[in-house]
This record gives structure tokens, C-alpha cells and sequence, in this order.
């Protein structure tokens, strides 16, 4: 671990000189963007599904700052919020995130999804909500990997060791092999690579993409001391469960979602209110909530050593595993099933 650490300080030192390294490449001695513009991703989305909107987790990136520069004060604000308060240990990586961490707050049963039940709510928080997507072109040609790591923290010089540690974290997540069996996964940093791996896992290009809706917070929800009660559950694709992708947004400079297909799933769209009380905890969860949970249906694959199955008193396999999503994540399914 004091290796990685080094490695990451001397990497941050040396991406330190570069003056606007990050904003723009050289190709041919022309200076490119390496941003995408909203124009450019609004045309694409409208070229491949047409009359289809776009969600909210995707509409986030395109508000984006796009150009060549990036404004140093929101570039600022993004890593003292949320790089600085990183440890060591999280230079570890967290893989596979919604099956492992806190999985005994995450990780819901599906027999809590029915109209009346409560709940102690978490939802986790949204990580890099409004960093702007890549060109497709430099995209595709940028290897995302820690082996390629000195050139990928020079695009984004100056970088402060906090921020280094969350790319080298990301990057290592996004290497680490597959926990799951017969989980596909893949890190995307444009648009089109997110739709098109969806496409690919879903053996079908005709899709609609969904997310949590605008009433969860960016940065989560956690109701230790408050209860939700389910107000009501609307099944987005069918009882019998079917195939969809889930794109997490991930700690990154610029847009970049680990997605990942752990298969059958049911999706659901709940809705919560929470439970007043006496006295209402500081700060104030919202009083009604709105979210979307993806249910995996078949988890005999899953780690049997997760607190989840000692809470429920189960095996993998003898139940479903169920979360809800972030603010930042896409869900991608099939049009013929939802």
C-alpha cells in the first residue's frame, strides 16, 4: 500500500507542471477539446433514440462546463467535497460497490417493496454528478487503466494527491475481475461507449434509459434514525424479470460509469414517505422519495460471506438482492420490456 501511495504522490508531482495538459491534446499540431458539447450529445442521443428522453443522470453531464477549459472554482469545489475525505484504504478499491460496501444498509430483500412496509432508507450519494463526458474520438483513445496512469493524471494537471488517489481507486475498480458469475462489466467515458456496451450486453440496440428521480439528494440519503414507509411500487420491467444494465457514475475528472450486467433483475420505481416523529433529525430527509430499485434475481453466484445473507438468515441463491439507485446512475433496459 506505501508503494501505491508513493507511486500516486511522485505521479501528481510530475502531472503538477503541465500548464493546461488537461484541457486540450495535441493531434497533428491542431489543438482539439477533449470535451464533448451538449450539442454534439443532445444530436447523438436524438440520431438513436429519437423521441425518447433523456434522463436526468445523463442531462447532468451534458450541463457540464464544455470548451477547452473547465472552471478552476467548480473543478475545485467537486475534489475538496468529495476526494478529500478519503483514506488510505481507499486506495484498496472498492469493487463490485452495491454488493460490498455497507451491504447491511444498501442491500434490501425484495419482500420489502410491497405498499405499507418501512424501511430504514439508504440510498448512497452521487460521485462526479456534473463532470462533462469526452469526445468519442479521444475517448477511444485514451486506454483507461492504471497502466496508463501518468498520462491520464498530465490531461488533467494540476492534480492534488486526493485526486489522484480517487482516479488511481476508480481505474482499479474498473480492472478488477469479475465477482460475480456471468456478470459483464466495462468502464465507459463517452456517451456512446455507454450506450453501446448496453446495447451489446443487451443483444439489442433498441433500449430506454432511466434514472432515480431529481427528489433523492446528490449526495444520498441515510435515515439511521427515521423510517420510510412504501407508499407505493410501480414494476418498470415485468414480475417474470428480465436482462438490464446499471451504470454507476464513478469518482473521475471527467464522465466515466462502471456498468455492469449481473442478470435476471426486476426493476422497480418506489415510492417512500417518511415517517415524522417528535423531533426530526438534522439535516432533514426528504419528506417523500422517489427512487429506483434494480432487484437481482438470481444470486446463487453472489458472495456468500456478506453480512446481507447473516441479516436474513439465507444463502445466496434463497433470495433476491435488491438497491436502490444513485442520482448519478443509468439504468438501461430493453424497450420491449418495459
Amino acid at each position: 500500500m506505501c508503494i501505491v501511495l508513493f507511486l500516486v504522490s511522485f505521479l501528481v508531482a510530475t502531472a503538477e507542471g503541465g500548464r493546461d495538459a488537461g484541457l486540450v491534446t495535441r493531434v497533428k499540431e491542431t489543438t482539439v477539446p477533449y470535451y464533448a458539447s451538449s450539442s454534439e450529445l443532445n444530436a447523438y442521443w436524438q440520431s438513436v433514440f429519437p423521441n425518447r428522453p433523456i434522463p436526468s443522470s445523463i442531462l447532468d453531464h451534458l450541463s457540464a462546463p464544455s470548451g477547452n477549459k473547465m472552471k478552476d472554482m467548480e473543478k475545485e469545489h467537486y475534489w475538496s467535497v468529495y476526494s478529500d475525505r478519503l483514506t488510505e484504504g481507499d486506495a484498496k478499491i472498492f469493487h463490485n460497490w452495491a454488493h460490498r460496501i455497507a451491504s447491511e444498509k444498501l442491500l434490501y430483500p425484495e419482500t420489502v417493496f410491497t405498499a405499507g412496509s418501512k424501511i430504514n432508507l439508504y440510498i448512497d450519494r452521487a460521485v462526479a454528478l456534473h463532470s462533462p463526458y469526452l469526445r468519442r474520438d479521444i475517448a477511444d483513445s485514451i486506454p483507461m487503466s492504471t497502466k496508463n496512469f501518468t498520462d491520464i493524471t498530465a490531461m488533467f494537471a494540476p492534480v492534488s494527491l486526493s485526486m489522484a488517489r480517487d482516479m488511481w481507486s476508480t481505474l482499479s475498480s474498473c480492472e478488477h475481475p469479475r465477482e460475480v458469475a456471468g456478470e459483464k462489466k466495462a468502464c465507459t467515458t463517452s456517451l456512446e461507449s455507454m450506450q453501446g456496451f448496453s446495447a451489446l450486453a443487451l443483444g439489442t440496440g433498441d433500449l430506454r434509459a432511466f434514472s432515480t428521480s431529481l427528489d433523492v439528494p446528490e449526495e444520498g440519503i441515510s435515515s439511521p434514525s427515521q423510517r420510510y414507509e412504501v407508499a407505493a411500487v410501480r414494476a418498470i420491467t415485468p414480475r417474470a424479470a428480465t436482462n438490464t444494465v446499471t451504470c454507476h457514475s464513478m469518482s473521475f475528472p471527467v464522465a466515466l460509469f462502471y456498468c455492469h450486467a449481473v442478470n435476471p433483475t426486476r426493476i422497480y420505481e418506489v415510492t417512500l414517505k417518511r415517517e415524522d416523529g417528535a423531533s426530526i433529525p438534522k439535516p432533514r430527509t426528504p419528506a417523500m422519495v422517489q427512487a429506483l430499485a434494480v432487484c437481482h434475481v438470481n444470486t446463487s453466484g453472489f458472495d456468500p460471506t456478506l453480512r446481507y445473507w447473516v441479516k436474513l438468515g439465507l444463502k445466496p441463491g434463497e433470495a433476491s438482492v435488491c438497491h436502490f439507485l444513485t442520482r448519478g446512475d443509468v439504468l438501461w433496459a430493453p424497450a420491449s420490456a418495459t
